[in-house]
Parts: structure tokens; sequence; C-alpha cells
């Protein structure tokens, strides 16, 4: 099967798959086929020759790098063996730890696991309002980064988010550990 397979000229897709830009950042909700286009864009590269080791496949799940790496595979494009999917927080947390950035900034490059949050939220639960708030604070700060474009991310609103980031970033370094939803930030900065 070759990269255009099925894929008509002017749509979305086929520009993302046929673009000769080096880097290209597809913004867009579930389902939209964001995955399909990358699968076949790095089709197009590997049957154009390009090195399999020059080529940096990111995606937001795990499930969605080991898919494009297992589908190209069964497409039979040469190279495809080679590939290197990673998702976006593996490729953040593989800089940081590359350049010795968290070291500088007193950071261990450890997220923590689900069952380890709920240390977290009771510990800080009478300071910041109880355990749905604490929860709704954290989720607030994770996704921070994630804000439109136009917006600087990763800045406290008021004093009392202020408040709760330093006791969050406390407890963090105290139990050297650090939240998934830090990862980009941390790279960001």
């Amino acid at each position: 099967m070759g990269w255009a397979d099925g894929i008509l000229e002017g749509t979305p897709t086929y520009s993302i798959v046929s673009s000769t830009s080096l880097r290209i950042r597809v913004v867009a909700g579930p389902g939209t086929g964001k995955s399909f286009a990358m699968k076949r864009r790095v089709a197009r590269l590997l049957e154009q020759k390009c090195d399999p080791t020059k080529i940096l496949p990111v995606t937001f799940t795990r499930i969605a790098a080991e898919d494009l790496h297992r589908e190209l595979v069964g497409m039979d494009v040469p190279g495809s063996e080679q590939l290197k999917a990673v998702t976006l927080h593996s490729l953040a947390l593989r800089v940081l730890m590359r350049n010795h950035v968290l070291d500088a900034t007193g950071r261990t490059p450890r997220p923590l696991n689900d069952f380890e949050l709920q240390p977290l939220i009771s510990d800080l639960m009478n300071a910041h309002g109880g355990k749905k708030q604490v929860k709704k604070l954290r989720q607030a700060y994770e996704s921070a980064w994630a804000r439109l474009q136009t917006e600087a991310p990763g800045y406290v609103v008021n004093e009392a988010d202020a408040a709760f980031q330093g006791d969050l970033i406390s407890w963090l370094r105290f139990h050297r550990a650090m939240l998934i939803g830090e990862v980009i930030p941390q790279l960001l900065q």
C-alpha cells in the first residue's frame, strides 16, 4: 500500500501527509484522523528513503505510538522497524533528564502514580478547602500549559492559586516526585 492510497488531494489529511515542511504540528480533536495522517506522512518519508532515525513521530498516548509502529510494519514500509514513535510526555522527560534541567530546579523526574495522589490530597486538603478543591486546583495546575496559544502558560491567576502552587511544589520536592502534568511546563521553562 502506498502512502497516498485512499487520500483525496485537497483534504487536510493530504496537506499534512504531502507537506515538505521539516516539522508539522497538528492540532485537532479526538477522532479527527491525526494518527492516520501521521502514519501516512511517516510512510511517505520512509518510502522516499528518509533515514528512520531522523523521523520523530510524537503522539499523546502510548497506544497511538505503538499503533503507528505496528501499522507501518504491517504495511511493509521499508525502515519502519527502526522507527521510534514516542509520547509528548516521554519526549519531554527524556529532554529534561538528558540536559540535567531538573537537577537545576531541584525536581525529581518521578511522576506520581494515581494511587500516590491520595497522600498529596490528604496533606493539602486542610489548607486548601478540602479534597474536592485540592483535586480541582491540582487539575488546573497540571493543565495550565495547555491554554490557548495566545495566552502565557503556567502562570497563576490569583493569591489562592499561588499559595496552592507553593504548597504543592514544596510537597512534591519533599517527596521527590512530580505530576505528569508538570513535565511539559518544566520543558517549556
